[in-house]
Parts: structure tokens; sequence; C-alpha cells
């Protein structure tokens, strides 16, 4: 399995409906624009629990900065994280699963989407073989921005690509 899931919700991040128009046009599908609110993380469909290591302190942090954000990102995750355990179940033993994600960011904290597609999958009973970095060359986003909207506090947006490579062993 080759893919490059969406890098968070498509409201801030990549409005992956308005850039997939003519594709799903193709599939019969006429409004992309509602296509942003059914993707992974679209809909703040349950309240924050606990969910993985790799990714449960990272939420409390963004919580305690701004709870609406913060649900938004565990909706994601979650969302994530039963995409990852439907494609467990049809790999085969000895199957690879390779990754490309970025590492955003909300509320100035890093999500190390990297690190969490790891964990996910290990649960899952694969092993890591290798996380490539590539730098992202040709990008549309600004390389940095002011998320807070204060006046010279820039912060650095996603710059590079992670490759994350897995094998499963069960």
């Amino acid at each position: 399995m080759v893919t490059s899931p969406p890098y968070g919700d498509s409201k801030t991040t990549v409005a992956y409906g308005q850039y997939s128009r003519l594709s799903n046009q193709w599939l019969g599908i006429e409004n992309s624009s509602e296509i942003d609110g059914i993707l992974m993380g679209g809909k703040r469909n349950e309240k924050i629990k606990n969910l993985d290591n790799s990714v449960d302190d990272i939420i409390r942090n963004i919580e305690e900065k701004d709870s609406k954000r913060a649900e938004d990102v565990y909706n994601f995750y979650l969302d994530y994280y039963k995409s990852i355990k439907n494609i467990s179940n049809v790999i085969k033993n000895g199957g690879y699963t390779c990754y490309v994600v970025g590492n955003r960011k909300v509320k100035n904290t890093t999500l190390p989407t990297d690190e969490i597609t790891k964990s996910f999958f290990e649960r899952f009973g694969f092993n890591h073989i290798k996380t490539i970095t590539r730098n992202i060359m040709n990008k549309r986003m600004p390389s940095k921005n002011s998320p807070d909207n204060i006046k010279g506090n820039v912060n650095d947006t996603m710059n590079k690509e992670y490759i994350v490579i897995m094998k499963k062993n069960i």
C-alpha cells in the first residue's frame, strides 16, 4: 500500500474537495464543496479521550490553548487511526505500507504525523523499516505564515514530507 493521506483538517490545511473537483465529477460526485466535511477529521464526532501515547500529550497541549482546535485534531487522528486499522486488516503478512505524510502545526504545536503513523501501525503488528525525509520543493502555500495574526510573529509552515515505510510481521 502506497498512499499520501490528508495532512490534517481540510478547513485549514489543504482543501481536498476543492483540489479534487474534476476527479470527483468523474466519480459522479457533483458537490465537491461538501467533501471536506466528510474527510478524515471533517466532522467533530467524538469528545477527546485517550487514543495513543504518540498523540495524547500533544492533544492535551493544544487543548490548554484552544479546546475546539484540540477536538479537531483529536477527531482527525481518530479517523486516521481507524483508516490504518482498516488497512492493517488487508495487508498480508510480509506486506509493506508506505505513507507520505506532513507534520503540520496547530496552535504552534507540531503534530509529528510521521511518528504517529509509525506508532499506529506498530499497534497492528507492523515493524518500522525506515522514514525518509524529503524537502517539499514546489508548494503553493508560503514557507512562513503568521498563525496568530500578530505582526512580526511568524512561524514555518510544512517544508518537509516524510515517507514512513512499515512491514507487517504477524
